[in-house]
């Protein structure tokens, strides 16, 4: 048992009871280190095969980003249809989830088309329908894929006589609510 007869005694025992030879910015540091290498084991565990082709120039990285910067971008390939949608779509340089996105968008049109010639919907009811579709891809519309997206659409309507609509009137939906 310890007996504690004065001061000295305490400081010399809160001495012996902490740990005062590190620094707290030694210690950031250290636990910062620690952490950096933990990650990268994990990185290299669980990664290895990616980071492999990454290293090796197999397979780039797709960073996106909210700003389209063509140069940087890379497109992905499409299924090799014979449609000419599907190659319009793949000769555009956008991240693969805009060009996912224009191309669901575009199956999604035509069945719009198809779908208000049969059930004979007014022009008015045609185009609300179009911008509730619009209004859900919102990446496309900041696109350089808009304009394809509209002639898909124009070029849709003309089969139909009371569903023609231009060019004009096809991108001012993209803007307009209901």
């Amino acid at each position: 048992m310890i007996y504690i007869e004065s001061k000295k005694d305490v400081e010399r025992l809160n001495e012996k009871a902490m740990f005062t030879n590190i620094s707290w910015s030694n210690y950031i540091i250290a636990v910062s280190v620690l952490l950096f290498i933990w990650y990268l084991v994990l990185g290299f565990r669980f990664y290895y095969p990616e980071l492999k082709e990454i290293l090796k120039g197999e397979k780039t990285l797709n960073i996106t980003s909210f700003k389209s910067n063509r140069n940087e971008m890379v497109g992905a390939n499409l299924s090799k249809d014979s449609s000419t949608e599907n190659m319009e779509f793949s000769s555009c340089s956008e991240p693969f989830d805009t060009l996912a996105d224009a191309k669901e968008l575009s199956d999604r049109i035509k069945g719009a088309i198809a779908e208000s010639a049969e059930r004979n919907f007014s022009l008015e009811e045609f185009q609300n329908y179009l911008k509730l579709l619009l209004k859900e891809y919102p990446f496309v519309k900041i696109s350089a894929l808009r304009e394809k997206v509209n002639t898909l659409i124009v070029a849709g309507c003309q089969r139909y006589p009371q569903l023609l609509l231009t060019v004009s009137q096809v991108d001012a939906l993209w803007e307009e609510t209901i």
